[in-house]
């Protein structure tokens, strides 16, 4: 059919990211790329191609009850400013993917929530799998930095 567009959203599946064991300091004043990109430990970066729409990132690691606590920041480019975007609490619960325990409860810390739309923490507290979910609004650089350190999380990601 002449003129007929098909636009279809690929879907990806989870890919392991990296992993935070040692706890750093929230960003301040400097957020630049440069400075956010030299951090070498507490930190996770996730980078979406252009075009994805989606984010969803979960944890694994620890043991039961261990309580973690994360800043999320986004940057749009590859070398402009980072913003604080959540401050997620996340507690591992007993499901196992076999060697590792999942993050099954996540709290947005109430006023640390800076987004264009609302990122969705999908947790059961029930010793499911967690994790959140957010439209990328067109930003491809995201940093995990663990503030608060209970034990190491790997942390897995899937955009769309």
């Amino acid at each position: 059919m002449e003129g007929f567009v098909h636009n279809l959203i690929k879907q990806y599946d989870w890919q392991k990211i990296g992993n935070i064991s040692v706890a750093g300091v929230a960003l301040t004043t400097d957020k630049s790329a440069t400075t956010v990109h030299a951090l070498t430990t507490s930190v996770t970066r996730i980078k979406v191609d252009d075009g994805a729409i989606a984010l969803d990132i979960r944890w694994r690691g620890g043991v039961d009850g261990d309580v973690n606590v994360q800043n999320l920041y986004a940057m749009r480019g590859d070398s402009d400013h980072y913003t604080l975007i959540a401050t997620l609490t996340l507690t591992t619960g007993t499901q196992t993917d076999g060697t590792y325990l999942f993050v099954d409860t996540i709290a947005i810390t109430a006023g640390t929530e800076h987004w264009a739309d609302a990122i969705e923490a999908i947790s059961d507290a029930a010793n499911g799998i967690a994790h959140i979910s957010l439209n990328t609004h067109g930003f491809k650089n995201f940093v995990l930095l663990g503030t608060t350190v209970a034990s190491t999380l790997y942390v897995d990601a899937a955009r769309e």
